[in-house]
């Protein structure tokens, strides 16, 4: 998946609702530009989330949650718990050229791979990606 940083914020972003107009709007904008989808930042560069994704990186030693206003995601929590080498941190769009991957996170996708940001390239085939998925998938399913 190739992303297009956007600028915007969503409203009430911590609450889970239907107001999915201005997400939309930002990945159709960065689909018209030719990328899969939008990464959001804010007003001061500062990255925060996906339009239905939750975004996280590997800076080589650990998981790096960008520490923005987000819709805290189910897979993205529990990957906080599994994964014990996980920080959440402010991450700039300049941040981005020197981290070792980049992934997306929801319930629908799991783990994704982003092999783009603007046009700086990132592994797709990281091994962090088959460690993640592998904890994730571990995590026991609690009966209802």
């Amino acid at each position: 998946m190739r992303v297009q940083t956007v600028g915007y914020q969503r409203d009430l972003p911590a609450a889970k609702h239907v107001g999915l107009f201005g997400a939309l709007r930002g990945r159709r904008k960065a689909q018209l530009a030719g990328f899969d989808d939008a990464l959001f930042v804010d007003n001061t560069s500062f990255i925060t989330e996906g339009a239905t994704w939750n975004v996280g990186f590997y800076d080589g030693e650990r998981v790096v949650w960008p520490s923005g206003d987000v819709l805290p995601g189910v897979t993205m929590r529990l990957l906080q718990q599994v994964h014990d080498r996980t920080v959440h941190v402010p991450v700039n769009v300049g941040d981005i050229a020197s981290m070792h991957a980049a992934f997306a996170t929801n319930t629908s996708i799991g783990v994704r791979p982003i092999n783009g940001i603007d046009d700086v390239a990132l592994p797709g085939d990281h091994p962090i990606f088959e460690i993640l998925r592998k904890e994730y998938e571990e995590i026991p399913a609690e009966s209802i």
